[in-house]
């Protein structure tokens, strides 16, 4: 039977499905490294199910976010249309997938305080679920379904996910703290480039300063004045502190505080009363519970005065990532902007099938134009306002020549505050962290935005099939600003990859940074626009090493003004092709 859902493949569609055949296969672990617009998805699922028919061995395919589920259980859906059966579960949040849409407007933790009161008074309607068939074309028609059959699409999932021989879920289900069985699994990991950040988010706990008062008055208000006295004593250690704490003296001011019998009187009063059962007690256990693992953390406080939050960081997310995928009997990590060899040194892999499609493989040559200016840098000691103001010359000179949008991807807000001061800008401009940009309806716009914000991950600009975006400017390198929980992070991993460690944290998040960026720009090989970076470092060998497939053949100036020639010349015969 064709598996394959489309007439054709793609190029490098072929390349993709059998580079994850052959490695699932030979029992490997498989790195794929493609440019969005390939049709990795179609070609890694099709290549997983032909696996699966054959072997009987179910497969777990886990996304970021849970808009990401969309397309795998698209891509599923055309595969079981060509007359494959299959077991297959669809899972994401319990709020996301409740039936009730009063429920969807409370905070999370209020949520699930309501849904299980619902559950244990039988006053839910939709549980205990119901067994039924629900068709897969997308997510939202897969749980309305559910529920327009009196079935808890959450409860119907988690009770299907054991037997089922095709899951799809976002990481919390393999990577948070209640991971399900992986035990002779296929997992494939999408969007693998994210992680490592993903991981070390769905272990962060935090609890703030608002959050403990609320829990101290509850305690006190319900009799529990010990408990409300050791409270007291937690909350003054997050006034008092800021910036590293130990975690050894967060845990002994939680050790022994009786949280569960608080908790459960607390419930089941609140209950008698008629009102939301949830305490903020919960947080404080679950910090407890956090501290009691054998995870190391990192503990800060942050924020000023009343605002003060105290936040724990898992230090070791590789540990957390092996210890998920354990018993898996193999892995496939897909992106399209996955550094491999970087990817696989910061993970411990060493033995592992690859396909890397490159930037230059996928986009031809003739649709794009590379320049680096050296005149410029973003590096710290160098920061200034004659620096800023060389900078936004640059991005005016670039606004100016491009016919279409432009996105610039400062390295943090402070360069983008020190420069933004300088630049005069007449078309319609957004900036990260202000109004909701609307470039939709323009032509021609700029947007500036901030490495690992939300308009240089995951965001398309386009409209009607065409991308409306002709220039992207990255500004300066964007290396994660340094923390001591950085730092930490490379400390542990100096044993292990020794002088690569820095690369491991602080490298590896800048390269995906300038990937993400570039990749707004050429969504398909048809895009056609200008790259340029504004910083001399990506002319020195650590950056151009890793980003080769994007600078090979760059233009080197010392102004961008310098190369106004050339980008004039590859617009203009862009328009004249067109006519």
């Amino acid at each position: 039977m064709d598996l394959f859902p489309y007439a054709a493949f793609r190029p490098f569609q072929k390349e993709v499905y059998d580079a994850v055949y052959n490695g699932l296969r030979e029992g490997m672990t498989v790195l794929i490294n493609a440019p969005t617009g390939l049709g990795k998805t179609a070609a890694v699922l099709t290549a997983a199910v032909r696996y699966l028919l054959e072997t009987d061995t179910p497969i777990h395919y886990v996304v970021r976010t849970r808009t990401e589920l969309e397309p795998p259980v698209r891509e599923l859906s055309k595969i079981l249309a060509r007359g494959v059966y299959l077991d297959y579960v669809v899972i994401k949040s319990r709020q996301d997938m409740c039936c009730y849409p009063q429920l969807k407007k409370l905070n999370y933790p209020e949520f699930l305080a309501e849904c299980n009161l619902l559950k244990r008074m039988g006053r839910c309607a939709y549980y205990p679920p119901k067994e039924v068939e629900a068709p897969l074309k997308s997510v939202s028609t897969y749980v309305k379904y559910l529920c327009a059959s009196q079935s808890c699409p959450y409860e119907y999932a988690k009770r299907k996910m054991k037997d089922a021989k095709l899951v799809i879920s976002t990481y919390y289900y393999i990577f948070g703290r209640e991971r399900a069985d992986v035990g002779g699994r296929v997992v494939i990991v999408d969007e693998a480039h994210s992680l490592f950040d993903a991981v070390v988010h769905l272990h962060s706990i935090a609890l703030s300063e608002g959050d403990l008062r609320a829990a101290y008055r509850e305690a006190r208000k319900y009799g529990f004045l010990e408990e409300a006295s050791k409270l007291y004593r937690l909350l003054t250690f997050i006034k008092r502190s800021s910036g590293s704490v130990d975690v050894g003296d967060v845990l002994g001011l939680v050790a022994d505080i009786d949280l569960d019998t608080a908790i459960w009187e607390i419930t089941k009063r609140k209950t008698e009363e008629r009102v939301n059962p949830y305490t903020p007690l919960l947080l404080v256990k679950e910090l407890r519970e956090a501290l009691r693992e054998r995870l190391r953390y990192y503990g800060e406080v942050k924020g000023e005065s009343s605002t003060k939050t105290l936040v724990l960081y898992p230090l070791d997310p590789v540990a957390l990532i092996k210890e998920s995928l354990r018993d898996a009997k193999s892995v496939v990590y897909i992106s399209g902007t996955l550094p491999i060899s970087l990817f696989a040194e910061s993970l411990g892999v060493f033995n592992y099938v690859k396909l890397d499609v490159s930037f230059s493989d996928f986009i031809p040559r003739h649709n794009y134009v590379s320049i680096v200016d050296v005149g410029v840098t973003t590096k710290f000691e160098e920061r200034d306002e004659e620096m800023y103001l060389r900078i936004a010359q640059r991005l005016a000179t670039a606004i100016n020549l491009s016919p279409g949008g432009v996105l610039a991807m400062f390295p943090s807000y402070e360069v983008m505050r020190g420069v933004r001061k300088y630049l005069k800008i007449s078309i319609p401009h957004w900036y990260e962290g202000s109004q909701e940009a609307e470039w939709e309806t323009s032509d021609k716009f700029f947007i500036g935005a901030v490495a690992r914000g939300r308009y240089v991950e995951g965001v398309e600009y386009v409209r009607d099939g065409k991308n409306l975006l002709t220039f992207v400017v990255v500004v300066g390198v964007p290396y994660p600003e340094p923390s001591p929980y950085l730092d930490k992070r490379v400390e542990m991993l100096k044993p292990r990859l020794r002088e690569k460690a820095w690369n491991a944290v602080y490298l590896y998040h800048a390269v995906i940074s300038v990937r993400q960026a570039v990749g707004r720009l050429f969504r398909s090989p048809q895009d056609r626009g200008v790259v340029a970076f504004l910083d001399r470092r990506y002319a020195e060998p650590e950056l151009w090493n890793e980003l080769r497939d994007i600078l090979t053949g760059s233009v080197i100036v010392n102004h961008l003004a310098e190369a106004e020639r050339l980008i004039t010349e590859f617009f203009t015969s862009a328009t004249t092709a067109s006519r």
